[in-house]
């Protein structure tokens, strides 16, 4: 109940601090709205963040977004309101959201003019990284399926209940998207090279890409300064920030699990550019 009444509020105060950033700084920018979509559990929040620290750039979530995900549990086939990109008006937004890549919201960001960013991640990462946070946030719509299970346990419940619409989710931003307008970004490739993958996305949404700056950026927003301290590789299970590394799920998958996840991911991991399981 307190999440549901706190969205309110917190609209507000961002869609003012974005108003005073477009008065500030609005002449600065081609593009005052940037989009990214990404699967959950894939890097958005770090990217976002990046993107955000532009100066007069602030983050916005509206309510509508909120309410369905906390209505069904999810947020990652949600329709935009045709009106969304209208209450920007006169501010520099930065807003990230998992809604999928529907004909009609790949329509209402061509319509708009807005350049957006897909960000997805290897899914058997996805599906570990899942299981652990939804273990640890007891608010959320499926804590209660995951409580009290095993990690192996939960990524059970992953492939039967959340695979297929996050393939989906890839497969339908993949080919929705417009050309122009849109960049298909990797986890793994931002994980791996941060600076020539942020350089990507600030040459995209045509932000100050030079070096310096770029540089800046990343080492503001490096995994060992959002943990606290800690190295890549060095797992916090209660931290938002978990671990920061790629291909962690072999750390996880038992024989059992390797079959599982083959029969469902192998033949899309090679059509998105992955190595297959291989049971």
């Amino acid at each position: 109940m307190a999440k549901r009444i706190a969205v309110y509020p917190r609209y507000s105060i961002q869609a003012t601090r974005c108003r005073i950033g477009y008065q500030r700084y609005g002449d600065r920018y081609p593009y005052k709205t940037l989009f990214v979509a990404g699967l959950p559990k894939s890097g958005t929040t770090w990217l976002k963040k990046m993107i955000a620290s532009y100066p007069g750039f602030d983050e916005v979530h509206i309510p509508d977004v909120a309410a369905y995900e906390m209505a069904m549990g999810r947020s990652h086939d949600y329709d935009m309101p045709a009106d969304i990109f209208e209450r920007f008006r006169d501010m520099l937004v930065i807003t990230k959201m998992h809604v999928h890549g529907s004909l009609h919201n790949t329509a209402l960001l061509k319509a708009a003019g807005v350049p957006y960013v897909i960000i997805y991640r290897d899914l058997r990462d996805v599906a570990v990284s899942h299981v652990f946070y939804v273990r640890n946030t007891p608010w959320h719509p499926e804590h209660s399926l995951y409580r009290g299970k095993t990690v192996q346990e939960g990524l059970e419940i992953v492939a039967a209940h959340t695979l297929p619409s996050f393939m989906n989710w890839i497969r339908l931003w993949r080919q929705n998207r417009d050309p122009e307008l849109s960049m298909e970004l990797r986890y793994e490739d931002l994980l791996a090279a941060p600076m020539v993958a942020f350089t990507r996305v600030a040459r995209h949404f045509k932000l100050d890409s030079s070096p310096e700056t770029i540089q800046r950026i990343v080492d503001t927003f490096s995994f060992k300064k959002m943990s606290h301290g800690r190295e890549r590789g060095q797992e916090n299970q209660q931290s938002f920030v978990r671990k920061g590394v790629s291909g962690d799920w072999v750390n996880h998958f038992d024989a059992r699990l390797t079959r599982v996840y083959a029969r469902y991911l192998d033949n899309f991991l090679e059509e998105v550019g992955y190595a297959a399981t291989r049971a």
